[in-house]
């Protein structure tokens, strides 16, 4: 996507106000955007790509004169002092419009990136195996690197509501990956749970308790059970172990089970 090549304007300090904010010059004096690029005279920033800024501009009033701020992100900004309020806000509505232009353009070039992202959200919302960490975690990696370079960037205004709605899974998931992952959780452990009762409730002399089945079901990266002697760990074992098929969906190709006696014992 080509930005509209007459988006050209330029924002200069006026010389008073300018010295009066900022009189050890550590601040531009005029800012000009030509098509995808801001230049600043002066300043650390000599030359700003739209994708470079974080949120849209902002104008601030002050007694005499008014001020312009570009984020940057990462704490970071480029700050023109002592320019007249009309004119910075025409200014700071162009940038803008060439800004939100620029990550729409950004965001029509990461269709397979988001692609990807909805098949692995639709797979936690019905998950066919349990949500560990190991397998959330980078698809949640790519959801909020996408939110930082693109999504976060744009305005609902700017996405349009069809849009929104259909990447509100993918911001979410970025914003919020612990909770998307505790309702896969919990839906995955819930339908095993039922799918699995017959088998609990016969697999042993006695039929598991609550807290059995879930340690069978829970497969982390790391499992830990703690229980006091004859609590049934070793039935937790045994049954985990049983229930290493295919269709339970579970990661375990090859397990190992191990039971430790003390020294000593036979």
């Amino acid at each position: 996507m080509e930005l509209d090549l007459w988006i050209s304007m330029k924002l200069v300090s006026r010389p008073l106000p300018a010295f009066l904010s900022d009189p050890f010059r550590k601040h531009p004096r005029a800012l000009a955007l030509q098509d995808d690029t801001i230049a600043a005279a002066g300043g650390a920033h000599a030359r700003i790509h739209l994708s470079e800024i974080a949120a849209a501009p902002v104008v601030q009033r002050g007694r005499v004169s008014a001020r312009l701020t570009l984020d940057l992100g990462d704490q970071s900004c480029v700050l023109l002092p002592g320019v007249q309020e009309a004119a910075a806000r025409a200014f700071a509505q162009a940038v803008e419009r060439a800004w939100s232009g620029c990550n729409l353009a950004q965001l029509s070039s990461e269709d397979d990136a988001i692609a990807a992202l909805m098949t692995a959200i639709e797979g936690l919302t019905a998950p066919a195996g349990y949500s560990a960490a190991c397998l959330v975690d980078p698809v949640a990696s790519q959801a909020a690197d996408l939110d930082a370079r693109v999504l976060k960037k744009l305005t609902p205004a700017a996405l349009g509501d069809e849009t929104m709605a259909r990447l509100a899974p993918i911001m979410e998931l970025a914003r919020n990956p612990q909770q998307l992952r505790d309702a896969a959780i919990a839906a995955f452990v819930d339908q095993q749970l039922a799918e699995w009762k017959e088998f609990f409730d016969t697999v042993e002399s006695m039929p598991l308790t609550p807290e059995q089945r879930l340690s069978v079901v829970v497969d982390e990266d790391a499992t830990l059970v703690l229980a006091g002697a004859g609590a049934g760990k070793t039935s937790v074992i045994t049954v985990s172990t049983a229930e290493q098929k295919p269709a339970t969906g579970r990661r375990k190709s090859r397990p190992l089970s191990c039971a430790l006696e003390p020294a000593g014992r036979a």
